[in-house]
């Protein structure tokens, strides 16, 4: 049977759209958000509203996971808490979850008390994962852009190998010879222009393009 679906590293779970959530631990309160982000500015972005929305909490720590699959860009601060007690809590809970393009921001108001280091790292990961779990989560695929040229009589095979690799064909023009683009998961595309090569060389041309994420 023919696997039309993507190919490993070509999907990626994530949120979509923003959620909060909160703890309340001996008084200090621990609120946090989930946000998509594919980007460090994105991911900054948010970050800066949590800053503007809570000005006078005593201290703002994040994580994120943003960028393509395989090229993940993993950042954590503990934001003015003991060093490992907030930051990679928070980046430790995203990764459980298997999220990505993703950033939490856990804003906190000290409530007199206390936790040690223990209880801190508890009380963000607890409130990351309360934001997680009102977060919907959404799987999302990266593809990338290719345009094929080739001759009319190689027509079945191209748009067999590109049934085979999870694509369709857009015809874009006819002249002396037929043009198209397609959106194939971005993990095939060597293997499709392999598969093109063996079976009409010289004859079909391909030029890969942008990624997207659909």
């Amino acid at each position: 049977m023919t696997d039309h679906g993507p190919g490993i590293g070509d999907t990626f779970r994530t949120v979509n759209g923003s959620a909060e959530g909160s703890v309340l631990v001996l008084g200090s309160k621990f609120i946090a958000q989930m946000a998509p982000a594919a980007t460090t500015d994105e991911a900054g972005a948010v970050l800066a509203q949590r800053e503007r929305r809570y000005p006078d909490a005593t201290h703002h720590c994040w994580a994120y996971c943003v960028g393509r699959p395989g090229q993940l860009v993993e950042r954590s601060a503990d934001a003015g808490e003991p060093s490992g007690t907030a930051g990679r809590p928070i980046l430790d809970t995203l990764r459980h979850a298997g999220l990505e393009n993703a950033v939490c921001v856990v804003s906190r108001y000290f409530g007199g008390t206390k936790l040690g280091t223990g209880g801190l790292a508890r009380a963000y990961a607890d409130a990351a994962q309360m934001a997680i779990e009102a977060s919907t989560i959404i799987t999302r695929t990266v593809v990338q852009h290719v345009t094929i040229d080739f001759d009319f009589d190689r027509t079945g095979v191209v748009f067999r190998v590109l049934e085979e690799h999870g694509a369709h064909l857009v015809p874009s023009a006819y002249d002396s010879r037929a043009h198209g683009t397609a959106r194939v998961p971005a993990s095939r595309v060597a293997d499709l222009q392999r598969r093109l090569t063996e079976l009409a060389p010289t004859r079909v041309d391909l030029v890969a393009g942008e990624l997207e994420i659909l």
